[in-house]
């Protein structure tokens, strides 16, 4: 019990913007001068956490559109982890299949912020994977054959959606040091995606990959690495969206798992950002390890969550 209660911690990142509810716990916010227009350019990034019942989630939703609708439309980029919208590519389902992730913070919020006119990018394109893959992750003993999804869905419709990122990212042209960070990065998924065999059983549908290359005893490992091999792209493609509008826009607000908001903070110090401002994350006690799905678990016996934070300072900073 205690080894599943680990590997769900491992995969829950992936699925916070699955969830139907979850909270803002931490908010990162980098400067960098832009000479040329005596001006800073900021990153503002909301780290998302999941929780199914925080009375927060409301709140936080309803702060969060005004504080988008308020931005000054023309100085202000949005860049969101959205499975509810159409992404940069036009996609937003995979076949008949979508996904329904409306009611928290992040799903629809792409094209709630579309509808506002403001200049928004949806980094996601993990469609095919989340639909096929997640009927199974929540029921780990069920017959494969039993989730349509699964079964019509093929493994090469999978590769095909990272494949497409890795040329997209490939073209990305943010000079030489986050070149060499996207290259390493790619080559490591690269290096993964042939040892999870995804290119010799294109042809497979999930269910047939699933039964073929796992049990039901070590299925929930292989979904782990299914679901997070390449969670690196979403990363690049954040931090090539903030880049880009350097010398165009005052700031970029990205709002996704606060994993992704880490990872992108550390890219973009690396190529100038300064540390302007980042808010005190607050911990509480978890003794129900059910509920503690994206925390980590300590000594099997509880976890502690992070809580959400107060959105009002960001008045001062945005408006």
């Amino acid at each position: 019990m205690k080894n599943i209660i680990k590997l769900l911690v491992c995969t829950a990142h992936f699925f916070w913007s699955i969830s139907a509810f979850a909270f803002i716990y931490e908010v990162k916010i980098l400067k960098k001068w832009d000479a040329a227009h005596k001006r800073y350019h900021y990153f503002i990034g909301f780290s998302d956490f999941h929780d199914k019942v925080h009375v927060a989630n409301k709140h936080q939703l309803a702060k969060i559109e005004t504080i988008l609708n308020t931005c000054d439309k023309n100085s202000t980029k949005v860049a969101i982890e959205d499975l509810s919208s159409i992404n940069n590519n036009g996609r937003s389902a995979c076949g008949r299949y979508s996904v329904n992730s409306r009611g928290g913070v992040l799903g629809g919020l792409a094209q709630t912020s579309r509808t506002m006119g403001l200049d928004v990018a949806n980094v996601e394109f993990r469609y095919c994977r989340v639909i096929s893959l997640g009927p199974v992750l929540n029921n780990l003993q069920g017959n494969l054959n039993s989730f349509p999804s699964a079964t019509t869905t093929t493994m090469s419709a999978l590769l095909d959606e990272v494949s497409k990122e890795i040329v997209q990212i490939q073209a990305y042209d943010d000079g030489p040091i986050l070149k060499k960070l996207y290259d390493a990065s790619i080559k490591n998924i690269q290096d993964q995606i042939k040892k999870l065999r995804l290119d010799l059983d294109g042809t497979l549908s999930v269910a047939q990959y699933l039964e073929k290359n796992s049990t039901q005893k070590n299925r929930l490992e292989l979904l782990k690495n299914l679901l997070t091999f390449d969670s690196g792209l979403l990363d690049l493609s954040l931090a090539h969206i903030v880049t880009s509008a350097f010398g165009t826009q005052d700031k970029v607000i990205v709002i996704a798992g606060g994993a992704h908001i880490g990872r992108v903070s550390d890219l973009l110090q690396k190529v100038g950002y300064k540390d302007a401002s980042t808010t005190k994350v607050t911990f509480a006690r978890e003794n129900d390890l059910r509920k503690c799905l994206g925390s980590n678990i300590i000594d099997g016996a509880f976890c502690v969550k992070p809580q959400p934070i107060a959105l009002d300072f960001l008045d001062a900073i945005l408006f």
